[in-house]
């Protein structure tokens, strides 16, 4: 709960200075100056997008959690999961508190740890092989134009890829080999143990053993439906297309039209890899001085900075805001009808 409250108020200290510094730059003067002659209609679309990336959000969890454990409601359960997923991503250092939080919300919500870790994993897993593939294409085709722009961008591309790159590799170790899970368990337990973090060991061990079967068995159910991981990862792709077109209709409410819409994709594919090393919540600061050093090739001095404001209030305070609102206004709901799939004997 502590870590909670202060990565919470990193946020908040975070965003005074970012409001500060945009204050201070003569950022919100540019802007209200600027206001008049924007597109509200390019604005309303980038919102949309938003939007449109929370629901594929939703509908991607809600597709793999009902092919593996049925319950009433399970699209109000996945949007709720999928909301709060958002808010403590963006509260967390590295997004770290996304999934733990999906996984308390979604027990909370009728559906089994062991299932609930099994579901995360794999759209985990499809997420990550996603992008990786994504970022692998666009490093292809558009690569040497931004590094003929942006100093040192090949050494930043290069941190950016791999380390999502390491990501995946430990993921799919991960969820295919059950053995090397299990020592790791044994061997963070034991450490638990020895610093008595917790009571009662060996029942502690045998309920998460039999958890982790669970899981693993589940992961294995998904791993064998491949039109379903195709069908998520289709999914996956355009919901992260919608989001990194949203610099593009900032781009285009300010009436500038020399970049085209693949460039500027491109362009947040970079910044997205960027800033998965940047270890503050949201990756403050590194976040905004990307969008700077990278989308300064595309708007011109005077709207800039306002762009970089409209942009971080879409993509990252939207989703604090709408992630705690989901929190607090849709119930947990206890489900007494469950189906779990046949498919696979669990």
């Amino acid at each position: 709960m502590r870590n909670k409250i202060f990565n919470l108020l990193v946020v908040i200290v975070l965003a005074c200075i970012f409001l500060y510094l945009f204050i201070f730059s003569n950022g919100l003067t540019k802007l209200l100056t600027q206001f008049k002659t924007l597109s509200l209609i390019w604005l309303i679309i980038a919102g949309f997008c938003i939007i449109m990336f929370w629901l594929f959000e939703t509908l991607i969890l809600y597709i793999i959690t009902k092919s593996l454990y049925c319950t009433d409601h399970l699209f109000i359960k996945s949007l709720k999961a999928a909301m709060i997923g958002q808010f403590f991503s963006a509260i967390t250092p590295f997004q770290s508190g996304g999934q733990p939080s999906q996984l308390y919300v979604m027990t909370e919500n009728d559906i089994p740890a062991g299932f609930s870790g099994s579901i995360l994993m794999v759209k985990f897993i499809i997420h990550q092989a996603t992008l990786t593939l994504y970022s692998i294409l666009v490093i292809v085709l558009e690569f040497n134009f931004f590094n003929s722009k942006i100093p040192y961008f090949i050494y930043f591309c290069f941190l950016g890829f791999t380390l999502n790159t390491i990501i995946i590799i430990f993921a799919l170790i991960f969820s295919i080999n059950d053995k090397l899970t299990g020592k790791i368990l044994i061997v963070m337990l034991k450490v638990v143990r020895k610093i008595k973090f917790i009571k009662n060991f060996e029942n502690k061990y045998e309920h998460i053993e039999e958890e982790l079967k669970s899981f693993h068995e589940s992961a294995a159910f998904i791993s064998k439906n491949a039109k379903l991981c195709i069908f998520s990862s289709i999914l996956t792709l355009f919901q992260w297309t919608v989001y990194y077109s949203i610099p593009f209709c900032i781009y285009k409410s300010f009436g500038l039209n020399s970049a085209n819409l693949w460039t500027m994709v491109s362009a947040q594919v970079f910044l997205t890899m960027f800033m998965s090393f940047i270890p503050l919540p949201g990756a403050a600061v590194g976040a905004e001085g990307g969008f700077f050093l990278i989308f300064g090739i595309f708007f011109n001095g005077e709207s800039i900075v306002p762009a970089i404001f409209m942009w971080r209030i879409i993509t990252y305070y939207a989703s604090i805001a709408a992630g705690g609102l989901a929190s607090v206004l849709l119930p947990n709901i206890n489900s007494q009808n469950i189906k779990i799939s046949t498919k696979y004997p669990l």
